[in-house]
Parts: structure tokens; sequence; C-alpha cells
């Protein structure tokens, strides 16, 4: 015991810090493995509550996707959804102009139910070929949930010096 009480007296500081080291060490475990292996399910966080009661359903998609591909001008058309954004590209025919496709676009956005234009956000992808005829176009658009309508980007393309 004496042996004990001798090494205590004469490292006690070495002990306290071994010992504040060592809790330490498990806090930091701790807020390690809470932060990266925590309770978050997914990569969404809490971003995506309430989704359930706003899911675009298959039956919603291929409505879409029917009523959009009626149209004599629209060739293809394809809807993903991830999240809470939905990805809308359409195809269209070769003599389409870009404002014929933007307002087709329009058109197929009031298509939806209001609850989903309220919940989700909406981007388009407008794509045309080149042709002899026509131009072509490949253009994208987007509307935010707080948005009213559709914003396109500029589709304006980059002139190299000398052209």
């Amino acid at each position: 015991m004496n042996k004990i009480k001798k090494m205590w007296m004469e490292n006690r500081v070495l002990f306290v810090l071994a010992v504040i080291i060592v809790i330490c060490f498990f806090m930091i475990l701790a807020v390690f493995i809470s932060c990266f292996f925590g309770s978050s399910k997914t990569s969404y966080g809490d971003r995506l509550e309430g989704i359930e009661q706003v899911e675009i359903t298959e039956d919603v998609k291929n409505t879409f996707l029917d009523k959009i591909k009626e149209d004599d001008l629209v060739q293809d058309a394809t809807l993903n959804i991830q999240g809470k954004i939905v990805y809308i590209t359409l195809k269209f025919v070769d003599n389409a102009t870009l404002v014929e496709a933007e307002s087709k676009a329009l058109a197929s956005l009031m298509t939806f139910e209001q609850k989903y234009l309220d919940f989700y956000d909406f981007h388009y992808t407008l794509k045309s070929d080149k042709t002899e005829t026509s131009e072509g176009f490949l253009i994208m658009g987007a509307k935010n949930v707080n948005g009213s309508g559709l914003i396109w980007n500029n589709n304006t393309e980059v002139q190299k010096d000398g052209e």
C-alpha cells in the first residue's frame, strides 16, 4: 500500500492529466459517432418531411407523360423525381421553335395540381436536334416552390475570338 501511496504522491499530476485525456478521448469519440453514424436515416435529413402527403404517384406521372406526349411537337418526354425536385425532359420534333417549346413546357407545368406546385421544385430540360432547316436548341428552366412561373437559362452560345 505504501508503494501505491508513494507512486500517487510522486505522479498525481500525470494521473490527473491521464484521466482528463481519457475523458476527452471518449467525448470526442461520442461526438464523432453521433455526427457520422447518428439518427439521420437519409442524406436529406428532415427536408423531406410531409412528402408522404404530397407524393407524386406512378398514376400522376403516367397521366402527365401521356398528356404531354399527345402534343404533335413533343417527340419524347421523361419525368424523374429525386427528393423534392421533379426533373422533366422534353424532346421536341425538329421543326419546333424555342418559343413554342417554352410555351408547351409552361402549359405542361399547369397540368400538375396546386399541391404539387406548392411542394416540389420543377426543372425542365428542352431539347431539339439541329437540322438543315432548324438550328435546334437545348435549354433548361426551373420553377422554385416559391416562384410563380418558369425561369429559363441564357441560351446564348459562347463566341470565340475571331469568329
